[in-house]
């Protein structure tokens, strides 16, 4: 990346990153390698993805979506999603969520903000 387009993102980063933070929502920034595939992740709450580079995209209701750099994608709360990241170089993402909406516990057993299905059903076990 040339110099001025890392200086333009790193603004464009710290405008997401100050929207979250006024919406009163935990935020994550994600550098993953190219071919990196999440698997069956859960939106405890209405979860934001925002994909930072070209290549991203988001697997939900059996649908993927390729999604532009800096789009908001809303994931509705109580479904399961993929993110599977194409990029040519760095794949670099940012994931959102309400904290207030999410419980305690949960907080507690995310990796990188993400909650998956197996550790949300295991918390939730009666």
């Amino acid at each position: 990346m040339l110099l001025a387009e890392l200086s333009h993102l790193e603004q464009q980063k710290q405008e997401l990153q100050a929207s979250f933070r006024e919406r009163g929502y935990a935020f994550h920034h994600q550098i993953d390698t190219p071919g990196r595939i999440w698997r069956n992740l859960f939106a405890e709450a209405e979860e934001v993805f925002v994909a930072l580079t070209s290549g991203m995209s988001i697997g939900i209701n059996g649908q993927f979506i390729n999604l532009e750099p800096f789009e908001e994608f809303y994931i509705p709360a109580g479904k399961n999603y993929d993110i599977v990241g194409r990029c040519p170089d760095e794949c670099q993402w940012m994931h959102a969520y309400d904290l207030a909406e999410v419980d305690v516990r949960s907080r507690l057993v995310r990796k990188s903000g993400l909650l998956s299905v197996d550790d949300y059903n295991f918390i939730n076990e009666e």
